[in-house]
């Protein structure tokens, strides 16, 4: 039985999410030293599109927000979980989400919302706490 150490997996999650990282970074020679610096290009914050967003990106998205600490980790387990092949919706319909892949784009911002409608109508207030995290996180 093999043992690792939290801190191995926690690098490894760095190293994995700096390597999917799109921020281009420009080396330019310092003269005085050198030595190379990066510059990061400043960016704007440009709101995401839930409503059509793949699930790949979404799990990127939620893990860049968890590991910047404006998420807690429900909210980051719940957006990252797979979905499901089949789902109900508020109004009781039965909805085919076996099509859905990590390279479609999916209404995740609909999909959450019923699940919060459906889980405050069964009374389960935990999950609904959950939820209603993850629509806080989704309408930025």
């Amino acid at each position: 039985m093999e043992i690792s150490s939290l801190r191995w997996s926690t690098n490894l999650l760095q190293r994995e999410n700096s390597r999917n990282s799109k921020i281009e970074k420009h080396p330019q020679q310092d003269a005085r030293h050198g030595q190379f610096t990066f510059q990061v290009p400043e960016t704007e914050e440009s709101s995401v599109n839930f409503s059509a967003i793949t699930p790949r990106d979404l799990r990127a998205i939620a893990l860049e927000n968890y590991q910047a600490g404006k998420i807690d980790q429900e909210t980051y387990i719940t957006l990252s979980e797979e979905l499901p092949t089949h789902a109900v919706d508020a109004q009781g319909q039965l909805i085919d989400l076996s099509q859905v892949t990590d390279e479609t784009g999916f209404n995740f911002h609909d999909y959450y919302r019923n699940q919060l409608e459906i889980a405050m109508s069964l009374g389960d207030t935990s999950r609904a706490d959950v939820l209603r995290s993850v629509m806080t996180f989704l309408e930025i």
